[in-house]
């Protein structure tokens, strides 16, 4: 064998390879919703038949917890789905998708869902549809205790709207049965099971509307495990 070649080095190659990722909340923020649904529920058959007490504010602080994060998945449901280009790809041009994911970005959650609807199947997002109706309420009842406005007992004006849009979709906290439904007696259990419910479900008649597969369809079991059957 020549020498000079038995000798040389072969060069070493290197491959890197890079991508790019991103971090999507939407299920997160309903797995969690799930779990502080189980909690809330192990709260009242803990203290069942039991006088209003300390307690209470465990049962609130969860149920806050699935208000606020029903509505986030909800929401960032939406914005993946225009971050992806998924839904508009086939109705729109990428350039033209883009503009509009940019017009719609402070847009409010149903309007969102409403514009994909639209551009997607040329369907407006019947807004009396009891699945629309239950998203609708909930998302008002998100913004009540996120931007709270306190009011005076006997002067109440937006509180007792609230509590008549939310009424006959739950049962109110048993530990609460004299006051209104809001601000305090939506926080029950039956409350946080009308939530998840409400997601799942709007969320199933939106992607039913545009013809595509749920991203939670893959999902239930889970689901139904962290929210203690819930849903």
């Amino acid at each position: 064998m020549n020498s000079l070649h038995a000798n040389a080095q072969l060069p070493i190659i290197t491959l890197t390879a890079t991508g790019r990722t991103r971090m999507n909340l939407a299920l997160h923020h309903l797995f969690a919703a799930c779990r502080f649904a189980a909690r809330l529920q192990a709260i009242e058959q803990e203290y069942a038949g039991q006088a209003f007490g300390a307690f209470w504010e465990e049962a609130l602080h969860n149920a806050l917890g699935v208000a606020t994060l029903t509505v986030a998945s909800l929401e960032s449901y939406a914005n993946e789905m225009y971050f992806e280009g998924s839904i508009l790809g086939s109705a729109l041009t990428p350039a033209a998708a883009q503009e509009l994911a940019r017009l719609v970005d402070k847009e409010s959650v149903l309007r969102k869902y409403s514009m994909a609807l639209a551009v997607r199947t040329d369907k407006q997002l019947d807004l009396g549809s009891a699945p629309v109706q239950n998203v609708d309420a909930l998302i008002k009842l998100r913004n009540a205790v996120v931007h709270f406005r306190p009011e005076w007992f006997g002067e109440k004006d937006k509180h007792e709207k609230l509590s008549k849009v939310l009424q006959h979709r739950f049962m109110p906290s048993t530990f609460l049965p004299n006051e209104p439904i809001f601000p305090h007696s939506w926080a029950s259990a039956s409350f946080a099971t009308w939530a998840l419910r409400s997601t799942v479900d709007f969320l199933e008649h939106f992607y039913a509307e545009i013809d595509i597969v749920c991203p939670l369809h893959q999902f239930k079991t889970q689901l139904s495990s962290l929210s203690n059957n819930a849903i």
